[in-house]
């Protein structure tokens, strides 16, 4: 019988920086630990103007994620909707204010889905917003970290199957 994938959905406020930053770090963690088949990844935003004028990955997320070696696809904003709490089994979000929005948009989280990134982490915190901050450095390493953590969490609640 084939394992059920983990379907894992990072959401930011527009989907140019943060939440694609962590699909895409997601999906090379996964890839380096041969989980890849065991994982569908992606990412939203909380917000739809991005989506409506089919924004990509901000340059300075890609070079970031080229810097740090991560392999990327092109990618273009998109609005969480209602159906993506049906689909994904963990929705992550990068800030408290995504959190609210997220619920909002889904009509609250009766099934616990949906979590900051770095509440995994020993050190609970929000993922600033580069967008505003310019400080891409500091967003890659939070979302690393919140990456790790969220794996280490799925191995030790036996979620992954993984020894």
């Amino acid at each position: 019988m084939k394992d059920k994938m983990i379907k894992v959905l990072f959401v930011c406020l527009g989907n140019i920086c943060r939440s694609p930053m962590a699909e895409f770090v997601m999906k090379q963690m996964v890839a380096e630990k041969g989980l890849a088949n065991k994982f569908e990844i992606a990412s939203a935003a909380t917000e739809g103007y991005n989506e409506m004028v089919h924004e990509a990955l901000d340059y300075r997320a890609a070079d970031m994620l080229r810097q740090m070696k991560v392999p990327f696809t092109q990618h273009y904003s998109r609005q969480i909707r209602k159906s993506d709490y049906a689909k994904f089994d963990y929705i992550l979000a990068m800030d408290d204010n995504n959190v609210r929005d997220i619920l909002n948009i889904v009509g609250g989280d009766k099934d616990h889905k949906v979590h900051r990134l770095l509440d995994f982490t020993q050190n609970p915190r929000p993922v600033k917003d580069p967008w505003y901050t310019g400080n891409f450095d500091e967003a890659y390493w939070d979302i690393y970290e919140g990456c790790q953590a969220f794996l280490d969490f799925l191995n030790n609640a036996k979620i992954l199957g993984t020894p």
